[in-house]
């Protein structure tokens, strides 16, 4: 499988212009339901940049949007070389239905808190119901690292970033130092 290569802005803690970075409003304001049919531009322009900046998820309030649509694709990149691949899935106005119990706490990195990481703690499951790119509504039951991307991205939909998550926020590290001493496989 193709290892892609990290945003070197975000690795450095540089924000890319088009992106809107913590402390900035738009990343907090409520969020507008999404029409598929008007929302194709922009579920465009998302999986541009995403793929541009190969990270595993996109919301439009990251982009200065405040609609509810958001973009996964997980693919592996040098900082992440064995997380789970998904396939493009492009969201609009999702809703977590249920929650397993389970949680599992992991490291979470944003383009909105460029060059940072923190554990955080994500259920292992969950049902979401919301709306693809064609107008259909599905329900899908998502695990493991696809369920971390899911929720991260609805919380930016929600007005959320992942450091409100964040139980301890002495695990907040710099990129760089997770690759040197919290990487699997590093001291």
């Amino acid at each position: 499988m193709t290892q892609h290569r990290s945003d070197d802005n975000w690795i450095q803690g540089i924000a890319d212009d088009d992106v809107v970075t913590v402390g900035d409003p738009r990343l907090r304001a409520p969020t507008a339901p999404a029409d598929a049919a008007s929302a194709r531009d922009l579920l465009a322009t998302l999986t541009t940049r995403l793929r541009e900046l190969n990270g595993a998820g996109l919301a439009a309030p990251q982009l200065g949007v405040s609609v509810r649509a958001a973009i996964i694709e997980v693919r592996r990149t040098d900082v992440f070389p064995d997380r789970p691949e998904t396939g493009l899935i492009q969201i609009l106005n999702p809703t977590v239905l249920a929650r397993s119990a389970e949680t599992v706490l992991d490291w979470e990195g944003c383009f909105s808190v460029p060059g940072y990481l923190g554990l955080v703690p994500r259920a292992e499951t969950i049902t979401v119901r919301y709306t693809d790119e064609t107008g259909q509504t599905l329900t899908s039951e998502v695990t493991g690292y696809a369920a971390r991307v899911f929720q991260h991205e609805i919380d930016h939909l929600d007005g959320l970033v992942y450091l409100d998550r964040m139980p301890d926020l002495s695990s907040l590290t710099t990129t760089q130092n997770y690759l040197d001493h919290h990487r699997p496989g590093q001291g």
